[in-house]
This record gives structure tokens, C-alpha cells and sequence, in this order.
């Protein structure tokens, strides 16, 4: 039996806000609305071929360091025109928690954290490198590339409390 992701979901503060950056940011598509008892509401928007769940279910505790508890990271959204799609990013005033950087050559990663405090992973894959790693099985990448994810998390974290 296969399966697949259907969709990521993102409690927001304020819903309105969100959908409003994932249309700026991402050229989303609001799909479906619902609205529930309580003001609780949920929006469903399509990112190319994804879909992303917004909810504002009412208060909530804030995110936790993702460097000390399990659960999820970050998302990635992915883009063929990593550079062009940075610069625009940039320019619309996404927040980005530090430089685009290289793990390997023909991947590009940059990190942002949107609105709610999820990080998402800007992402670019040269499909003939990608396929290469994945026939490895197993790819060793160097320390600084994982300490770039540990740092972007941690500074994450850092705005999201104080900043």
C-alpha cells in the first residue's frame, strides 16, 4: 500500500497574517476554508503541487528549542532557481536566518522562519547530484553543514522569545 505527505500544518497566531505571507512569499492558493465553533478556523493553500493546513485553534504555548525536544524541524519548499528565488524572497522582507550556503555542490540551502516560528528550508537539488546521493544510500556531510541547521534553529528561537 503506497503512501505520501498530503499536507504540513501550521498553528497560526493570526491566520489572516499567514495566508497573507504564503500568497506574498509563495504565490499560494487559498483552496479551502473552514470555519469551526469557537472562531477556530482552518485554511488550506496549495504551494505548487503541496499543500499547506494554516489553523488558529486560539491561544497557545510557544514553540520550543527544536535542538531539545523531538518533533518536527523545519519544511522545506523547493525551487529551481534557487538565486532568483532568494533575491525575491529577500526583497518582499522574508525573514532569513542567515546566508544561503552550499552542503555539497549543486545543492543550495537557505534557511527563513515565517510568521508563526516554523522554520522553512529554501531548497535547491540538482536532480543529477540528488540521484547520486541517493544511490549511496549513506552521504557523510561535513560538520558545517549540520551546525548551519543547528544555528539556524537556534536562532530561530532566539528572535521568536526576544527579538
Amino acid at each position: 500500500m503506497p503512501f505520501s505527505i498530503e499536507h504540513v500544518t501550521i498553528r497560526c497566531r493570526d491566520i489572516e497574517a499567514s495566508v497573507d505571507y504564503y500568497r506574498r512569499m509563495f504565490g499560494a492558493q487559498v483552496i479551502l476554508k473552514r470555519n469551526l465553533a469557537d472562531s477556530k478556523r482552518i485554511v488550506f493553500l496549495r504551494i505548487g503541487e503541496s499543500m499547506l493546513e494554516l489553523m488558529y485553534m486560539g491561544p497557545a504555548s510557544e514553540p520550543v528549542d527544536p535542538r531539545e525536544h523531538y518533533g518536527v524541524h523545519h519544511f522545506g519548499i523547493k525551487t529551481d532557481d534557487f538565486e532568483s528565488a532568494y533575491r525575491d524572497l529577500k526583497a518582499k522582507g522574508a525573514e532569513f536566518l542567515g546566508e544561503p550556503f552550499e552542503p555539497t555542490p549543486g545543492i543550495r540551502l537557505a534557511f527563513l522562519r515565517e510568521p508563526n516560528g516554523a522554520v522553512i528550508e529554501l531548497a535547491h537539488r540538482d536532480p543529477k547530484v540528488f540521484q547520486e546521493a541517493m544511490s549511496k544510500g549513506t552521504v557523510n556531510y561535513p560538520y558545517p553543514f549540520l551546525r548551519k541547521v543547528q544555528e539556524a534553529a537556534y536562532i530561530n528561537l532566539f528572535y521568536h522569545r526576544y527579538g
